[in-house]
């Protein structure tokens, strides 16, 4: 798997998910995940169905929703790095 991550707060575009595929067909990799902090463009939208076995999108909310289902997962460095600690809050029941 090929992880690329755009750490900025603009939209990607489809010449960077090409550069991506570029990248996985040299290292021969089957799988992708493309990170991008700003989203996405209208144009990588349109095409993400298509690459849905190949290439994973994902914006912020996506990557913030997948840190506590996967934290414990994460090697030891990592934790130590990003410090979280799970809490329980009791909620109202609905009437």
């Amino acid at each position: 798997m090929i992880v690329q991550v755009k750490s900025f707060e603009i939209e990607v575009d489809i010449r960077a998910i090409r550069e991506l595929q570029g990248v996985m067909k040299n290292y021969k990799a089957e799988h992708g995940l493309f990170v991008s902090w700003g989203g996405f463009k209208i144009s990588v939208e349109k095409e993400e169905a298509q690459h849905f076995f190949e290439i994973r999108f994902w914006d912020s909310d996506d990557l913030i929703r997948a840190i506590p289902d996967n934290y414990e997962k994460l090697p030891e460095e990592i934790q130590v790095e990003l410090p979280l600690k799970r809490m329980w809050i009791l909620v109202k029941e609905e009437e």
